[in-house]
């Protein structure tokens, strides 16, 4: 090989070394830059992260804290029952009854309608200890409980609540007393008419129930006033002073369906302590709001 040809192979081996070394180098360069940046990238998405569980668990400590304030003042309820019958003209098949028994601080549901075959018995809620326990049976026969926070159910009864007298004190709804009366399942009611932009109602309101209806309001709105049953200082203040035995509700744009929620059998004393039992059944207590969140977070 002669010295000019040896010498030009020499420096394109040359170059094509120095190539590969630039590259190798520029590629391992931008390795460790896409590293570096993932690597930030990781440490503001922690830090964000970490932002949000922070404030999650303050307003998870907060609610509980606030809770325990609410159901230390917890007064306890008259021993009453009564029943409740929920219809549907159009939809018959959706009809449905709830008999309610209050005792101290607790309130045990049952309820009936042609869609259940039986396998939820109860409904037993204590708002002073805020649990809720749910009885089952099964198809075999097998009778199972589950024990619930009630923290989601006293949120969703307050949201309603303080939306309808909202809606009220804002003139979004209408409240009308009349001087029509009519005696319904015994109790002699007035009727008074409510109206916002989804339904029309006609309520139908008693003073006399056979016990103090302020006590009876404060332990049925306990149980149901997420319904919609409107209650509230609003109603009060524009005329409703007592117990709502009938609420018609006619819905406006076809939203919502016809229904009848009627007020029966309302009884104080001697409420059978069956009602608040659990014997027989394998009950299992579900995990808290707060323990669900912490063990998700303790798995990441």
């Amino acid at each position: 090989m002669h010295g000019k040809q040896f010498r030009t192979m020499k420096s394109t081996l040359v170059g094509l070394v120095l190539i590969l070394v630039i590259s190798n180098y520029t590629s391992a360069q931008n390795t460790y830059g896409r590293r570096e940046a993932e690597k930030d990238v990781e440490k503001k998405y922690e830090g964000d992260r970490q932002k949000g569980v922070n404030a999650v668990d303050e307003r998870l400590d907060k609610w509980e804290e606030n809770d325990k304030v609410k159901r230390a003042k917890m007064e306890p309820f008259p021993a009453m029952s009564m029943s409740m019958t929920i219809e549907y003209p159009e939809k018959p098949k959706n009809n449905m009854t709830v008999d309610y028994y209050f005792k101290n601080y607790e309130c045990a549901a049952i309820f009936t309608s042609q869609k259940t075959n039986g396998s939820m018995d109860r409904m037993i809620m204590n708002f002073k200890d805020g649990k809720s326990t749910m009885l089952m049976t099964d198809k075999k026969g097998r009778k199972t409980g589950m024990v619930m926070e009630m923290k989601n159910y006293d949120w969703a009864i307050k949201n309603a609540v303080d939306k309808n007298n909202k809606k009220v004190e804002n003139g979004d709804a209408s409240i009308t007393a009349t001087d029509e009366y009519k005696t319904i399942e015994g109790y002699k009611c007035r009727k008074y008419l409510f109206e916002d932009q989804n339904n029309k109602m006609d309520l139908w309101v008693c003073k006399d129930v056979g016990m103090d209806y302020i006590k009876f309001n404060r332990a049925a709105g306990s149980a149901f006033s997420n319904s919609k049953t409107p209650g509230g200082d609003a109603y009060r203040k524009a005329g409703i002073d007592g117990v709502v035995i009938q609420t018609h509700i006619y819905p406006k744009g076809g939203r919502n369906e016809e229904a009848i929620m009627t007020t029966k059998n309302i009884k104080t004393g001697n409420i059978p302590e069956e009602m608040f039992s659990t014997a027989g059944y394998e009950v299992t207590t579900m995990p808290s709001l707060k323990d669900m969140w912490k063990s998700a977070n303790e798995e990441k």
